[in-house]
């Protein structure tokens, strides 16, 4: 079998790999058309869970990247004057340089062709290929070439981000919230090996006009960021490497094969960087691609296997991220929150961390927050207990006029069943029995309040006697 692999980053090294176990005689090659140190960025970040991954399926660059790496179990949450440190999340952070360095040594020691300083273009340069991979990174050149086959949907988000680095020490995954005169500024900052670390800046866009920084170059940019985040900074530089400010393109592609032809990593999917989740979707698109060739009987076969297969998780991990960035996009929303209760914000900003499993990681944390809202609560005038609250979903709430005893809301399925606008035994069961779980607001079907605006058949109503009384029964 020969496969061509073109792109030279984590996904189309790891590939290159793992199909060469797999297939020892196999003629790989992978064509980058940088060199072969040239990188750009800082640090990546993987999970304990995504580890775990590397160990299983090659076990001599997992324990050269567990050589490498900076771990930490915390996040910090700087905001207001305040920290908040969050245990229970095993991360660690490693050099891109360093692990292009380890994946590029394992795939020589496994005989893998490395070419580099190589620049394809054109696909017909391969057409002995049994196999190709288009790993060719966040502006693929080959997606865009066949942009009407795999019909990629790029959505360019608003904030403004600019990736840094700096000899800060951190033994935390650092989230930096700014108040400036010209608006909120955020860092997102780890350590990823002894004496560097990982900066990035993100700002709105109006912010980012008022702050003077459209149309300064690398350095003085900066130098900005530093007067900013000086405070923190102390005496450690910012550094840069093409640390220009951009737009974060969140990338799906409605196709990820194309005959021979398969998308990898950054060219087939991109995940925002507030779940650091980048190279570790690209390195497990290598490992389903992988696990796809050794299952199927055929090339064809286990593209399609690859695909089906892979879409799923990678689609769960792009809406943890939009809904991530979109928290990010918004943060001016919270920032008249109590701190505790901000952090909380930052901890479960795209679901995947919910109020429970967050009380397991960090229970003193969570009865911090607990307690904060409850002293929201009672300073409102309600009678609760700020020493040994109930959850925030459980407090009381004052809407107008209406107190609701919790903050849980259903609303049902609309029916559409009333005869002559009055609701009736069915309605009184299927409200009932939601109004039993003990939601504290129930939502009812659309209801016309008056005659003239029944336009619905089936529509209940309320205006009139025995509509009312049917109302009050339920």
């Amino acid at each position: 079998m020969k496969i061509a692999i073109i792109g030279g980053g984590p996904a189309g090294l790891y590939a290159a790999i793992l199909l060469k176990k797999q297939r020892p005689s196999a003629d790989i090659a992978v064509y980058e058309r940088n060199r072969p140190d040239d990188t750009f960025g800082f640090g990546v970040v993987f999970s304990d869970a995504t580890l775990d991954n590397f160990e299983k399926y090659d076990l001599p660059s997992y324990q050269r990247i567990t050589q490498e790496f900076a771990y930490w179990d915390d996040i910090a949450v700087h905001f207001r004057g305040t920290v908040h440190r969050v245990g229970g999340n095993g991360f660690c952070g490693c050099s891109r340089r360093t692990l292009l360095m380890i994946l590029q040594e394992r795939a020589r020691e496994l005989g893998v062709t490395l070419q580099f300083e190589v620049d394809i273009d054109n696909e017909a340069l391969f057409a002995g290929a049994d196999l190709i991979l288009l790993s060719d990174g966040i502006n693929s050149r080959f997606r865009e070439k066949h942009v009407e086959h795999f019909q990629p949907e790029v959505d360019l988000r608003a904030n403004k981000f600019a990736w840094m680095g700096s000899t800060k020490p951190l033994d935390a995954f650092t989230f930096i919230f700014q108040e400036t005169e010209w608006g909120p500024f955020i860092a997102h900052a780890y350590q990823y090996e002894a004496g560097h670390s990982t900066w990035i800046f993100e700002t709105d866009p109006a912010t980012f006009e008022r702050a003077g920084l459209t149309g300064l170059d690398e350095r003085q940019s900066a130098d900005r960021m530093k007067e900013i985040f000086g405070w923190f900074l102390g005496d450690h530089p910012l550094l840069i490497n093409r640390s220009m400010w951009r737009n974060f393109p969140m990338i799906r592609n409605k196709r990820w094969v194309k005959d021979n032809m398969v998308l990898l990593g950054d060219a087939k999917s991109t995940a925002h960087f507030s779940i650091g989740s980048g190279t570790k979707l690209a390195m497990e698109d290598a490992i389903a691609l992988a696990d796809a060739m050794a299952r199927a009987p055929s090339i064809a076969a286990a593209l399609e296997l690859y695909e089906n297969g892979r879409r799923e998780e990678v689609e769960k991990i792009q809406h943890a991220a939009d809904v991530s960035l979109v928290w990010f996009e918004h943060v001016d929303r919270f920032w008249d929150f109590d701190p505790v209760q901000f952090a909380f914000g930052v901890m479960t900003r795209s679901k995947a961390i919910t109020y429970d499993n967050l009380t397991l990681r960090a229970p003193d944390f969570v009865a911090e927050v607990d307690k904060a809202f409850a002293r929201q609560v009672h300073a409102k005038g309600f009678d609760v207990d700020v020493d040994k609250p109930v959850a925030p979903m459980f407090q009381p709430l004052k809407l107008r006029e209406m107190t609701v005893v919790n903050r849980a809301v259903l609303s049902p399925m609309c029916m559409y069943s009333a005869e002559e606008g009055i609701p009736g035994d069915f309605h009184l069961v299927h409200y009932g029995s939601r109004a039993i779980g003990g939601a504290g607001l129930l939502f009812t079907e659309m209801t016309c309040v008056s005659r003239d605006a029944r336009i619905t058949p089936g529509c209940a109503g309320l205006w009139n006697d025995a509509q009312e009384a049917a109302w009050t029964r339920i």
